[in-house]
C-alpha cells in the first residue's frame, strides 16, 4: 500500500500556504488511547497485536463528518513515504522495532495521522500550520469522541484515559509548540523565558542531537494527568506568546547592536548553503536558520516573499527530498541525500544576495 501523489502533494502545499507566524510555525497535538477490552502494548503477543490492528482499522472508515481513512500497515508501506509522513506532521513517537502488527492512518484530506500499536494502542495526531490551534485541538477532540464510541477506550474515573506510560494518563493529551528562537539563543535569554515550576518541557527537534538544531525549541506538556485540554493549550500558549514577543524584541535589539560577530554569523551560513557540494541535515537547518535571521536583521537580501525558513526547512528533509526525485528513485542512500540536498539549496538560495558588504 501507496500513498497517492496528490495526497503528498497536497501536504506539501498544506506547508507552502501556512506559519503566518515566524517565531511559532507550528503546533501538533497527539491523543493516545488503549482499548478497554484488551492489554496494554508490551503485554500483547503478535497475533493480539494483529487483531488490534485489524479491530481499529475496520472502524475507521465511515466516520460522519471526517471523510476516507487510508491505512497503510508498516511493513508494506516504502520507508521514505512512512518518513515523509512523519517529517510532515511532526510525530514525536518512535517507530523503530518490529514494523509487523503496526500501521499508519491518514486522512485522506491530510488533516489525521494515526499511528496504532506504537506506544499504545492508538494516537491520534495532527498539526496546525496556520495559528488556528483552538479549531484544530477541537477537531482531534471531536474525532476522539467518534472513535471512543466505536471503539471504547480504556477510562478510569480517577486517572482518566488509561496509557502506557503513566505520565500521558488523564486526557492523554501531547501538546507540541514549535518556536524559531535564533535571537534569544544567540544572546543566551531563552531559558530564563520559562518558569521553572511550569508544566512544561522543552527537547530538540532532532531526538539525540545536542543543543537545538535549526535554533528550533520543541514546547511541550510534562504531563496530563489532573488538566483538560483547554488547561493545557492555554498554558502553552501563554508561554509560546511570552517567547514570540522576546524574540521580536532580541532581534530588534540585534539589529541596533549590529553585531560583527553575528553579522559573520550570518553570512558565513550563507555561503555554506551556496558552495556546498554535500550537506547533512543538522548543518543545513542552522545555516537556513541564521540566514533568516540575517534576512530579519536586513543584512541579506531576498526576492521571496515568504521565510527562507519555510519552505525550506521541509524541503531539505530527507523525505521531502525523495519526493522530489522520480517516482523509481525514491528510495534515496545517505551520500545521495547529502548531495541532492546541496544541489536543491544551491538553487532555492540563488536569488539571495549581501546587503552593502
Amino acid at each position: 500500500m501507496t500513498l497517492p501523489n496528490d495526497l503528498l502533494e497536497n501536504l506539501v502545499k498544506r506547508k507552502e500556504n501556512g506559519q503566518t507566524n515566524k517565531v511559532w510555525p507550528a503546533t501538533t497535538f497527539s491523543l493516545s488511547r488503549n482499548l478497554s477490552v484488551s492489554k496494554f502494548l508490551p503485554s500483547l503477543s503478535r497475533e493480539q497485536k494483529l487483531e488490534i490492528l485489524q479491530f481499529i482499522t475496520s472502524h475507521f472508515n465511515n466516520i460522519e463528518g471526517f471523510g476516507e481513512f487510508i491505512v497503510l500497515p508498516l511493513k508494506d508501506i516504502p520507508l521514505w513515504q512512512k518518513e515523509f509522513l512523519f517529517e510532515h506532521f511532526l510525530l514525536p513517537y518512535d517507530v523503530t522495532g518490529n514494523p509487523e502488527g503496526e500501521a499508519l492512518i491518514v486522512s485522506r484530506s491530510g488533516d489525521f495521522l494515526a499511528a496504532i500499536n506504537f506506544q499504545d494502542h492508538l494516537i491520534i495526531h495532527t498539526i496546525d500550520f496556520q495559528g488556528n490551534v483552538e479549531k484544530t485541538l477541537d477537531q482531534l477532540v471531536h474525532l476522539d469522541s467518534c472513535l471512543h464510541n466505536k471503539l471504547s477506550f480504556a477510562f478510569s474515573s480517577e486517572f482518566g484515559f488509561l496509557t502506557t506510560n503513566p505520565k500521558n494518563c488523564g486526557t492523554g493529551l501531547k501538546t507540541q509548540c514549535f518556536l524559531h528562537v535564533p535571537a534569544l539563543l544567540y544572546c543566551q535569554e531563552f531559558m530564563d523565558l520559562l518558569d521553572a515550576e511550569a508544566e512544561l518541557v522543552t527537547s530538540s527537534l532532532l531526538p539525540g542531537t545536542a543543543g537545538f538544531p535549526g535554533n528550533i525549541v520543541v514546547l511541550s506538556n510534562r504531563c496530563s494527568l489532573g488538566l483538560t485540554e483547554e488547561q493545557l493549550l492555554s498554558s502553552l500558549r501563554i508561554a509560546a506568546s511570552k517567547v514570540s514577543v522576546a524574540e521580536v524584541a532580541a532581534k530588534k535589539r540585534l539589529s541596533e547592536e549590529n553585531s560583527c560577530s553575528l553579522k559573520n554569523h550570518s553570512l558565513r551560513a550563507l555561503g555554506l548553503l551556496t558552495h556546498s557540494c554535500q550537506l547533512e541535515l543538522k548543518e543545513t537547518l542552522d545555516a537556513l536558520s541564521w540566514i533568516q535571521l540575517g534576512i530579519d536583521l536586513g543584512w541579506i537580501k531576498t526576492s521571496q516573499s515568504h521565510p527562507i525558513w519555510n519552505p525550506l526547512f521541509w524541503q531539505t528533509r530527507r523525505a521531502h527530498l525523495a519526493l522530489q526525485q522520480p517516482e523509481a528513485s525514491r528510495n534515496l542512500q545517505k551520500d545521495t541525500i547529502s548531495y541532492l540536498r546541496a544541489n536543491v539549496l544551491k538553487e532555492l538560495t540563488k536569488d539571495l544576495s549581501t546587503n552593502g558588504f
